[in-house]
């Protein structure tokens, strides 16, 4: 038994990603925002800072971050289990890929959804994912 298949290895190299876009997300100031000096009448004066994820989105900043590595995680999980098994159980392996589908179908979602902010630094992370679904067949 092998455990170095394509869908295993490219679920790996999801992992990998959503582990250094988050790294990167806690400890350089990547995310852009706005801060307000003064509101005084009808005058406003804001600047653009840069701020890390926690300085941005404060404690929920960590599920940013922990969702990304755990769907990676059951990505990788989810290929060497659907490899592992036997083909006498046929009902086993297909509800080990589906696992695999529904955790790209979640890390798209995450995505989409966080596209303006932090999404952009997981679309490597995702695409990995998507692909190690096809080969995972």
């Amino acid at each position: 038994m092998t455990l170095l298949h394509k869908s295993t290895i490219l679920a790996g190299f999801s992992h990998i990603a959503a582990m250094l876009a988050g790294l990167l997300l806690l400890f350089f100031p990547v995310i852009s925002d706005f801060e307000q000096i003064t509101d005084s009448g009808n005058f406003t004066q804001q600047f653009q800072t840069n701020k890390t994820i926690f300085e941005a989105l404060g404690p929920q900043g960590l599920f940013v971050i922990i969702l990304p590595w755990v769907l990676s995680g059951v990505c990788i999980f989810s290929s060497i289990m659907a490899k592992a098994a036997n083909n006498n159980h046929k009902t086993l392996i297909l509800r080990w890929k589906s696992y695999s589908w529904a955790v790209s179908v979640i890390f798209v979602v995450f995505i989409l959804i966080s596209i303006s902010s932090v999404g952009t630094f997981y679309i490597p992370s995702g695409l990995f994912a998507i692909a190690s679904s096809f080969y995972n067949r």
